[in-house]
């Protein structure tokens, strides 16, 4: 939340397949300072991480907690009047259902093996003993 009581957010591009990743403050600010690199003449990867850079925005949410995402990121999205939001770690990612079935996004419930998930959570318990 910034000094005037106003509640910001980043948003950008996301990899993998055509959708939006939506930070909040804290976590889009980290995730531009990784992206920014270390001083000097910057190589290749480096001004790859520094165009993505330049999709990154500063969205406001309203009292109702309506975001409005900008045009150029709507564009890239391919975004309609129906979208998903899935959690993805530090940030949401937003998408359309039928982008995302032609590419690499999260899977939707029923598709999911309920024993490969339980690999997946159980693999991050820690050990006990």
């Amino acid at each position: 939340m910034s000094s005037d009581g106003k509640t910001f957010v980043y948003v950008t591009i996301g990899p993998d397949f055509r959708h939006l990743a939506l930070f909040d403050q804290i976590s889009g600010e980290q995730r531009i300072e990784d992206l920014t690199g270390k001083a000097g003449l910057p190589g290749e990867g480096q001004r790859r991480q520094q165009q993505l850079l330049g999709w990154f925005e500063q969205a406001e949410v309203d009292k109702a907690g309506r975001i409005l995402l900008p045009k150029g990121h709507l564009e890239y999205a391919r975004l309609k009047s129906e979208v998903v939001v899935s959690g993805a770690g530090d940030h949401l990612q937003i998408f359309d259902p039928q982008e995302a079935g032609e590419g690499n996004a999260p899977v939707s419930a029923e598709k999911l093996d309920p024993l490969a998930v339980a690999r997946i959570y159980n693999s991050t318990l820690p050990e006990q003993g």
